[in-house]
């Protein structure tokens, strides 16, 4: 049997009109992704710590965290999907 999707969003894009939602059921692995448009990154209650920012200082990491077009990223493979779904980023 499988398991309904459990959406969660992430983060948005266009300005904050297009809401990025990743099926959380299974949260898969660190995958690197290239943006193709600004992504403002939030931060949902109980959603994992961002490969990208392993190391980082706290007090450095606000949400949203707008990160640039252009910036390549580590994400945990549901929140990748959802990205590469909605045109926002390519496989680095």
């Amino acid at each position: 049997m499988t398991e309904s999707a459990r959406l969660v969003t992430v983060g948005t894009t266009n300005g904050g009109s297009t809401p990025i939602q990743a099926d959380v059921t299974s949260l898969g692995v660190a995958v690197a992704v290239t943006l193709s448009t600004d992504y403002a990154m939030l931060d949902p209650p109980g959603y994992p710590f961002r490969a990208s920012f392993t190391g980082s200082r706290a007090p450095d990491l606000q949400y949203p965290r707008t990160v640039v077009s252009g910036s390549t990223i580590s994400v945990l493979r549901c929140e990748s999907v959802a990205l590469i779904a909605a045109g926002a980023a390519t496989l680095a």
